[in-house]
């Protein structure tokens, strides 16, 4: 079996380097073929075929290997290397890379819808959210600031979110979900197709990536202390969000930053408006078998 192993070197910590990931693909029989991120060829060489394509780094470099893939009959190992890792959080996945290179079987995988967006000028795919308001607030605050590593970098985005949150007003702000009007009267709103998103928080307690429903979340103005507590203990309970799923979502906005993933367009004043729905073809995401050995002795 033969895969492309497509890096982010930058990811590279003790056991998370180029030599290492490899070997643990060795270690699974895999032939393995090299390109890193940083490396202008990255888009030639996933439409070049293979038996699998591994995605080793953060949320960036999955989300551009689930976009840029040609062939979405190809299976996609997901090996996170991130801080928030929100994709393979969303899906169950984690481990080192040789554990979960050696529980990789070919045919046990798990659709994945990618999101698609469609403005005025483009269409574009994305992974895991679009949204206008909050979390594109964040991304525009903490584009000006030192990145920090691992929990620490979770820590200080949760923080920031609950201070952008503290200072928040209603945004002008359309939604429709299947041709019904939704609410307008949000201080943030985010469509996504995982549940996890921003700094690692499961926002969309619900949402599927496997379905082809959209999950539509709402922070209303009255929710914005119970948010910041939610956000301290984020997995003791459901956040106080108001949601809808459906298939497909419109919204139109003006006067504040809008997000596609981790892309962030600024705040116009004219109105702005975007489509989004599924795509027509899932993805096929590698999900680690458990080993007959560990569901013996899980079972006593």
């Amino acid at each position: 079996m033969r895969a492309l192993l497509v890096h982010n070197p930058t990811a590279g910590t003790k056991g998370h380097d180029k030599d290492s990931i490899i070997d643990a693909l060795h270690l699974a029989d895999f032939k393995v073929d090299y390109i890193s991120t940083k490396d202008d060829e990255v888009k030639s060489a996933l439409k070049e075929a293979r038996d699998l394509v591994v995605a080793a780094g953060g949320d960036g470099t999955v989300a551009y290997v689930f976009t840029h893939m040609p062939d979405h009959d190809v299976p996609i190992g997901v090996m996170p290397l991130g801080s928030a890792n929100n994709i393979a959080r969303s899906l169950g996945i984690a481990g080192t890379p040789p554990e979960l290179a050696e529980m990789w079987r070919i045919g046990h995988v798990r659709p994945f819808n990618l999101l698609v967006v469609n403005g005025s000028d483009e269409e574009v795919l994305c992974t895991e959210a679009f949204g206008v308001g909050l979390i594109a607030s964040l991304i525009a605050r903490r584009t000006k600031g030192k990145k920090a590593d691992g929990a620490d970098d979770i820590r200080r985005g949760r923080r920031a979110l609950s201070e952008i949150l503290g200072e928040a007003e209603p945004l002008d702000v359309e939604v429709n979900v299947d041709g019904q009007p939704w609410k307008s009267d949000l201080l943030g709103v985010e469509v996504l197709t995982i549940p996890f998103t921003g700094p690692a928080l499961p926002l969309a307690h619900d949402a599927d990536p496997s379905d082809r429903l959209l999950d539509v979340i709402g922070v209303e103005p009255g929710e914005s202390e119970a948010m910041t507590e939610w956000i301290k203990s984020p997995h003791d309970s459901a956040p106080p969000v108001i949601s809808r799923q459906g298939e497909k979502i419109e919204i139109r906005w003006r006067g504040v930053e809008s997000r596609v993933d981790d892309k962030l367009a600024k705040a116009k004043s004219d109105w702005q408006q975007v489509t989004l729905s599924c795509d027509a073809k899932p993805l096929r995401i590698l999900v680690p078998a458990q080993h007959p050995a560990v569901r013996k002795s899980a079972n006593g």
